[in-house]
């Protein structure tokens, strides 16, 4: 066998070697566990408050999202898709808030506070080392991704 063609078979094997385990990789999951165990299609009531001022009521119903407070129908759905999302944002690191300062995380008070139907998720002050925001669920500090804070603040 001609070097040309040992070399072209070598490469082939690498090239499926690495195909599978970009497969296999694909198929794990990511090691990291929601922050809640909600699902947003099950998902009926969303509370937004800020400095203890309501931001938005709003309601599941037949037909989509209304605001409790106006009655019109929410028509920005993907903002209602981004704060449903928030439910099953990843934990990257989480400790009990037992004995802790809240006051240092920004959590008490909390900047905001936003309830899933029963599950309030307060957010709190960005961890200086890893970007990261500190949000509390009961007893529970999470540091997440701050890519979704901003959907806190209802669209115009």
């Amino acid at each position: 066998m001609s070097p040309v063609i040992r070399t072209n078979w070598l490469l082939l094997a690498i090239a499926g070697l690495l195909g599978f385990i970009i497969y296999m990789h694909s198929q794990q999951q990511d090691g990291y566990t929601p922050i809640t165990k909600l699902d947003g299609n099950r998902i009926s009531r969303i509370l937004i408050e800020h400095e203890n001022t309501v931001l938005a009521r709003l309601q599941r119903q037949e037909n989509g999202w209304a605001d409790l407070a106006s009655g019109n129908p929410v028509t920005n759905q993907e903002w209602i898709t981004r704060l449903l999302h928030i439910a099953r944002l990843p934990s990257l690191h989480s400790f009990p808030a037992a004995d802790l300062d809240l006051e240092a995380f920004g959590l008490q008070p909390p900047n905001y506070q936003l309830r899933l139907d029963d599950q309030i998720i307060r957010f709190g002050g960005i961890d200086p080392a890893s970007g990261l925001r500190y949000i509390q669920l009961g007893q529970q500090i999470h540091l997440i991704s701050d890519g979704y804070t901003h959907y806190l603040t209802p669209p115009p």
